[in-house]
């Protein structure tokens, strides 16, 4: 969370007897923040000071000129974007003050801190820094404790003349931590930039008194990247001549001139939670995860709020503010810590019961809590950060299902699966991550999604393009069946057509034979002609009037993308050129619809001419036909027969026409076909390139603990569902077992094209049925096939058993077989000792413990985990702590934890201390069960009594236990 100042009136600062903590409602401190720092500037009463007149003091107008320069500076400081500054003359305190107080009077989010440079007797430079609201006296005591510096009356323009102090750096230390008023509200940093700089610790021979040092940190004159490794390496305590402490690099800009070219010139980013000496000090010893020398990256995805309304936690909803890095919720048994976190995940979607891993919602402490709490006017509200907008999501029992979500767009609702997928996080209840393995059914999805987290936006949206491409097989195979029947109408109605003609010449031959007129047989011959042509006219009209509509709706759809939809992107010189081509090509597009569109009007024009005429024209034969007809009374029987014949071709033809229409309108069902399965299969190829990729970055990731890699489905339930259709109803015994030996088999002759094989090979029965017209009876060489097709073979199916599976040769159950798709996982071996065991036979503490290491190393979102001391052995914590360190620098963490070393080492960012209320022998019925006690960083003063407390059972146990272990506090 970068501060880049005070946000609203809650975050007043209040300077009061002696000074305060910034005031927070309970639950709203935002724990540690980045404040870009320099602590060592100077002011014109340092004797190196150029640029500006001298500020003596004294006098009204002088104090006045003090104050203003004092103003200047906090306005030089924020234009440097600098919210953390110490005023650090050499052997002088004077100034500090009067910056302090411009701050507070210009309300400036610059947090100043009091500073003294020395000028040791070594030849060596150092900073006392001391914490804001420590006085002028006490400051004055670091002097002292220097020895041989003989400060300048306030008043006086510039400080006293520089000269080495008595103490040495080490003496200096040792006296600044003997005196008991600068002990906790002073910290020293030596100067320790390269070898060649101006009085550094870091010279030839100085190693002994370094290695020996209480200090925390050091300063340097010069970027963090002018470093160079083995100066780098004697401070990391690498160097083992110069002591095996890490201590913390500050790089400070030394600023001296009224040009403010130094003033915060070498970057350097520290995480504060306080305005205080023991917020430095606790970045000091967390220097990893709380100082930066460039502009930190803080996480575009995180939580901002929980708002709980619940019987649990009384009358008035509970807020807690999070910080965007390591968030610990702590308290004793019973406080509420895992319900806060049980209501975090319910808000997220993301509770077992929404991912279906609760065995029996019952019997289930979590679904419960939910149940029982929340219910009436309950709710959760969860205030999200996603790439800058600001969402609320608002979740209730009286409706489940559904989260609501509110944002500047508006507000929507969405189901909880779309929830979780607009953002990403992961959470774990209670010894979430030793019961992985528990249950079968669904260890090797969770693995899977652990392993493959960094992927899951890419394998979210390849899972939805597999379920839409098979789909569109399943659409595909109904318009090939579609197809096929149209070619068996098609044929039949052909056959229908020669069938009828045959019988029309033999009765026209009989009634030539007996004496019907030549004249009349022949206009009787005609009458199907004129019906044929009817229907073509009417087919054109139809047809023209189609493709009117069909250029109508192409004219509107054709190149419609609006460029107004890309804001800005015609800055750009050659998409204003692709717009400009666009816009041309559109045009010429709708010239040539144009056109096209006058020729189908112009044929519907000339085919309404033609109706005119024919119509006058078949008005005409129709006379001659009812004449010749009624001529020939006495044939009237075979004129009858003729008549009907005569209908009954039309009715053929007709159905001729439309059928062979129909299989020309269908003619690219096989091509589609192909084409989908194509596209499908590809999806499932890249589905396991995205995994195998996730795989390949386990072992990294976990510190080589662990070892992964794709598996392929081996018994697909796809499959196995799509086979078992085929035998409902056909008392075929032992399907199951039936099913899986014949996947067994078709996948051991080709495991990449084993089901491809078998897809065909049904592709050919169904289409078998369909082209001998779907007969309720198979013949007897389609049943064959089947036979051979079925268990490949294997089983000799009955007769009954046969038909019926013939019969189940359906749309529906055929899309299935063909659509089936394997769903490959990623299986996990630990690596215990150098060999490598199946994860299910590591302890539950090792999968664990791995698997947090894993989750640690990834940026996937933030990741929520109650209790994770629960699953972890002692002996990991520490490595576990070291990584949460790192971690919460990229993304976001919310645990709940009894262990302190996760707290404390792990460096938490914003802690929330969770009390249950006194026992009590009149308790109110609405009294909150759980309460927030306090809440902020490790240097909060309340928290820090908290963590002592609770988590390390009071000082007192602290130092017994220190004592037993014989480790020396003071040392």
């Amino acid at each position: 969370m970068l501060d880049a100042g005070i946000a609203s009136p809650r975050n007043l600062e209040e300077y009061e007897d002696g000074g305060s903590d910034v005031t927070f409602s309970i639950g709203m401190h935002p724990g540690t923040t980045w404040h870009k720092c320099d602590f060592q500037c100077h002011t014109p009463r340092d004797l190196a000071w150029s640029g500006s007149p001298e500020l003596p003091g004294g006098d009204a107008a002088a104090e006045n000129a003090r104050n203003a320069w004092a103003e200047s500076f906090i306005a030089a400081a924020e234009a440097a974007k600098l919210t953390a500054v110490a005023i650090s003359d050499h052997h002088d305190v004077c100034m500090s003050a009067y910056v302090s107080e411009a701050a507070k009077r210009l309300g400036s989010t610059v947090r100043i801190f009091p500073a003294v440079e020395i000028t040791c007797s070594d030849n060596a430079q150092c900073i006392a820094i001391f914490d804001p609201f420590t006085g002028i006296e006490t400051q004055k005591l670091a002097l002292s404790a220097a020895g041989n510096v003989l400060m300048s009356s306030e008043a006086a323009p510039k400080t006293c003349t520089i000269q080495p102090t008595k103490a040495t750096v080490a003496e200096f230390v040792a006296a600044i931590q003997d005196e008991q008023y600068l002990k906790d509200s002073c910290i020293v940093l030596p100067h320790f930039s390269t070898e060649d700089d101006h009085k550094s610790l870091n010279e030839p021979g100085h190693h002994p008194r370094f290695a020996s040092l209480p200090i925390d940190g050091v300063y340097i004159e010069r970027p963090y990247s002018g470093l160079d490794a083995t100066t780098l390496d004697k401070v990391r305590g690498k160097i083992s001549d110069w002591g095996k402490r890490r201590r913390a690099i500050v790089a400070t800009g030394d600023n001296r001139s009224a040009d403010w070219q130094r003033l915060g010139k070498h970057d350097c980013w520290i995480k504060l939670g306080e305005h205080s000496i023991e917020a430095l000090r606790q970045a000091l010893l967390a220097d990893e995860a709380r100082i930066a020398f460039e502009l930190p990256v803080t996480p575009t995805e995180y939580l901002v709020e929980l708002r709980v309304m619940s019987s649990l936690t009384g009358p008035t909803p509970v807020t807690i503010l999070f910080n965007d890095g390591f968030n610990a919720l702590i308290g004793g048994r019973g406080s509420g810590k895992s319900a806060f976190l049980e209501y975090l995940r319910f808000g997220l979607g993301r509770t077992d019961k929404d991912l279906n891993t609760v065995a029996d919602p019952a019997n289930d402490r979590e679904v419960n809590l939910i149940k029982q709490t929340l219910s009436g006017s309950g709710y959760v509200e969860v205030v999200l950060e996603r790439e800058g907008v600001r969402e609320t999501w608002k979740r209730t029992t009286s409706n489940q299902e559904a989260i609501s979500i509110t944002s500047p767009q508006g507000t929507i609702e969405v189901t909880t699966s779309t929830a979780r997928e607009r953002f990403r996080a992961r959470a774990f209840r209670q010894k979430g991550l030793s019961s992985t393995m528990n249950d079968p059914v669904t260890a090797s999805e969770q693995i899977t999604s652990i392993a493959a987290a960094e992927e899951l936006d890419q394998q979210r949206n390849i899972e939805r393009s597999i379920k839409n491409a098979q789909r569109d097989a399943r659409t595909a195979l109904s318009n090939l069946a579609a197809l096929w029947q149209a070619r068996v109408d098609s044929q039949q109605a052909k056959n229908k057509v020669e069938d009828v003609r045959q019988r029309l010449m033999a009765l026209s031959a009989r009634m030539e034979q007996e004496g019907v007129s030549a004249e009349a047989l022949t206009t009787i011959e005609e009458a199907p002609k004129y019906a044929r042509a009817g229907e073509f006219i009417a087919g054109v009209a139809l047809q023209a009037q189609e493709t009117i509509t069909g250029i109508g709706e192409l004219d509107a759809a054709v190149l419609n993308i609006d460029i107004s939809a890309y804001e800005g992107v015609v800055d750009f010189e050659e998409i204003a050129e692709l717009q400009k081509a666009l816009v041309e090509t559109k045009a010429t597009i709708a010239e040539h619809l144009a056109k096209a569109k006058l020729a189908a009007t112009a044929l519907l024009n000339h085919q309404k001419t033609a109706s005119e005429a024919f119509t006058l024209k078949r008005s005409a034969f129709d006379v001659r036909y009812a004449t010749a007809l009624a001529e020939q009374s006495k044939h009237k029987t075979l004129i009858d027969e003729v008549t009907r014949l005569t209908r009954e071709l039309q009715t053929a033809e007709t159905s001729l026409t439309k059928a062979r229409a129909d299989e020309t309108g269908k003619a690219g069902a096989e091509k589609a076909y192909e084409e989908a399965l194509v596209k499908l299969d590809a999806l499932v190829q890249d589905r396991r390139k995205i995994l195998k990729a996730a795989a390949d970055k386990v072992a990294g990731k976990s510190s080589n603990l662990l070892k992964a890699r794709i598996r392929k489905d081996q018994m697909p339930e796809e499959y196995l569902a799509s086979l078992y259709k085929l035998f409902e109803a056909s008392h075929t015994q032992q399907v199951e077992e039936s099913c899986q030996d014949w996947i067994k088999a078709v996948l051991a002759e080709n495991e990449d094209s084993g089901w491809a094989t078998l897809r065909k090979s049904f592709l050919g029965l169904y289409e078998a049925k369909i082209m001998a017209g779907s007969p309720p009876d198979a013949s007897d060489g389609l049943l064959s096939t089947l036979q051979s097709v079925i268990f490949k073979g294997s089983r000799n199916l009955t007769d009954r058993q046969q038909k019926k599976i013939y019969s189940n040769l359906t749309d529906a159950v055929v899309a299935g077989v063909i659509s089936a798709t394997p769903k490959d996982t990623i299986n996990m071996s630990y690596i215990d000792e150098g060999r490598a065991i199946d994860f299910r036979m590591a302890s539950p503490g090792q999968q664990a413990s791995a698997l947090l290491e894993l989750l640690l190393k990834q940026a996937a979102g933030t990741l929520i985990i109650d209790q994770p001391e629960d699953d972890l052995d002692n002996r990991v914590i520490m490595r576990i702590v070291e990584l949460l360190r790192r971690s919460k620098a990229n993304r976001q963490l919310i645990f709940t934890t009894h262990n302190a070393n996760i707290v404390v080492n792990g460096d938490a960012d914003k802690i929330v201390t969770l009390k249950s209320p006194e026992p009590t022998s009149n308790p109110s019925a609405n009294a909150p069960r759980v309460q927030i006690d306090c809440d902020g960083a490790i240097e909060t003063p309340s928290v820090g009594a908290a963590i002592t407390s609770v988590m390390e059972g009071g000082r007192e146990a602290f130092d017994l236990r220190s004592r037993k272990y014989r480790f020396d506090l003071a040392s």
